[in-house]
């Protein structure tokens, strides 16, 4: 059974590069028809709908605030870890130190006191 499988694979793998060497051909193919068909008409890119990537505006930076700041540094942390890598090696090793709580901010509600 390994050996249908590896034969499949090996099979997947030659499909897969022939099919990425017919991509290549065919985009290098359509480049070269743009750029004749643009040169030949004397072509603008925005007469061809290129003048902006996407019509759509792009949305707003929605930037998590910091949690955590390195004041002896300059670092800083939102406290974040989907999909943004691994945390801080300034981070990890205050954790290993317990010494975190040292570095995270302390924010302070804007209740108004009745008099």
């Amino acid at each position: 059974m390994n050996k249908d499988i590896r034969e499949l694979d090996r099979q997947i793998a030659d499909l897969q590069a022939r099919r990425d060497k017919l991509i290549r051909e065919h985009r290098s193919q359509a480049i070269q028809t743009a750029r004749r068909l643009v040169e030949e008409f004397g072509l603008t890119p925005s007469q061809v709908g290129l003048g902006s990537i996407s019509r759509k505006p792009l949305p707003p930076s929605t930037k998590r605030p910091t949690t955590f700041y390195d004041p002896n540094h300059g670092l800083s942390w939102d406290g974040s870890l989907t999909s943004r890598g691994r945390k801080p090696a300034w981070i990890t090793q205050a954790i290993a130190d317990k010494t975190i709580e040292f570095f995270r901010i302390k924010v302070q509600s804007a209740t108004t006191d009745s008099i």
